[in-house]
């Protein structure tokens, strides 16, 4: 963990499953969290629908 991502702040870890913008399927989570099993502020994870095949990339957010 470098120090600029660290002074970020933590992210709840995100959904597993998403629900497809585009054609209402299943997007799954391609994105493994960081070594030490944390996600952080500012980390961008990508989702990929099984029905269409789009991709989606968020960036999640500080945990409030």
């Amino acid at each position: 963990m470098s120090d600029e991502r660290g002074m970020q702040g933590l992210a709840s870890p995100p959904d597993e499953v998403i629900v497809c913008v585009d054609c209402g399927g299943r997007a799954h989570l391609l994105t493994q969290s960081s070594e030490d099993g944390n996600w952080y502020a500012g980390d961008v994870v990508a989702y990929r629908c099984s029905d269409c095949l789009d991709r989606w990339d968020i960036e999640l957010p500080p945990v409030e």
